[in-house]
């Protein structure tokens, strides 16, 4: 596998992994545990850069364990590595529900199929669902690029030459424009950025071409001010909220339908199961509080069902399932 160079990555290394069995605790000390829980101030790790979609997520769901859970929830921005310096962080820290993450789930899954990065999916416990959106090809409104259509064309005729950005090197979408220069020739040139908000900006100042993020907040405003265009979702269909843009497996890419970001929270391995249906009840409730729910943009983001953490441990894991082969061809 490849290594990271960074040097947040090897500062996270130089601590011990807590050792864990299972997702986490039972019987009468698992009770005990969460008995009062929780006793002090929570520390919730974003682990993408402030002002994208995790972040504005993460501070959204802080707000809400404040009145749900009665203590103070404090945020601290963690980024790097397509989220995984922040995820091993949280990895390594006490497994008492008084440490949690907002992150992604490409972040515990995928990530660490493909890079050393000093945690795997085993040491933490997901939780739930926070939001979660296909990522969607957009240019700006100047682009000469008006459909998919061109901007492949344009990648064949100059390859590696037509750039587009993404949130990380390997997260849903960037794994998609990947697959697309690998799998069916699209030589597009990926310009890897720590987060959502970053490539937008990079986008807006002509310094890329072309940016595939989720369709968060401040893309969507970007989008309806016309200063942006979408030419294509990167889910298996159409967004409801862009009716008329095509997906890529319908433009010609039927495999390219894993380009949705899913923004969770997480605990490390070994927390009690008691606190993880605590922290799991009180993410459902924030998720459903009305200032939440508006403050993620809950009409195009918020799933209508709530996934628990069983749940999601099993979409994970089915993922890594579908993915970990083309992840070790690609990156491996």
């Amino acid at each position: 596998m490849k290594r990271l160079g960074m040097g947040a990555i090897a500062s996270v290394m130089t601590l011990a992994l807590a050792a864990c069995g299972g997702s986490g605790s039972s019987g009468s000390s698992d009770d005990a545990a969460a008995d009062g829980y929780p006793e002090d101030d929570i520390t919730m790790i974003v682990t993408y850069a402030a002002g994208g979609p995790t972040d504005i997520a993460g501070r959204a769901v802080a707000a809400a364990f404040e009145k749900e859970l009665g203590v103070s929830v404090v945020v601290e921005n963690v980024e790097g590595a397509s989220g995984a310096v922040g995820s091993a962080q949280l990895s390594q820290s006490q497994p008492d529900g008084l440490t949690v993450a907002m992150t992604t789930a490409s972040a515990v899954s995928r990530v660490p199929l493909i890079e050393e990065v000093g945690f795997t999916l085993d040491d933490v416990i997901p939780i739930g669902v926070v939001t979660e959106g296909a990522g969607v090809i957009l240019v700006p409104e100047d682009s000469p690029y008006e459909t998919i259509d061109d901007l492949v064309e344009a990648a064949r005729a100059n390859p590696n030459e037509v750039t587009i950005g993404a949130a990380g090197a390997q997260t849903p979408q960037a794994v998609e424009i990947e697959r697309m220069k690998s799998e069916y020739d699209v030589p597009l040139q990926l310009v890897p950025f720590q987060g959502d908000a970053p490539s937008l900006t990079a986008l807006l100042g002509g310094n890329v071409d072309a940016i595939v993020p989720s369709y968060n907040e401040a893309v969507r405003a970007q989008a309806e001010a016309g200063a942006i265009r979408p030419l294509a979702v990167l889910g298996p269909e159409r967004a409801d909220y862009l009716p008329d843009v095509p997906t890529l497996a319908e433009s010609g890419f039927e495999d390219l339908i894993y380009g949705i970001s899913t923004f969770i929270l997480i605990a490390p391995a070994g927390t009690p199961d008691a606190i993880v249906a605590k922290l799991e009840e009180a993410l459902e409730g924030a998720v459903k509080d009305e200032d939440t729910y508006a403050a993620l943009d809950g009409e195009i983001l918020v799933p209508e069902e709530f996934t628990g953490s069983d749940e999601l441990q099993t979409q994970i894991k089915d993922e890594i399932d579908a993915l970990e082969v083309v992840l070790q061809e690609l990156f491996g």
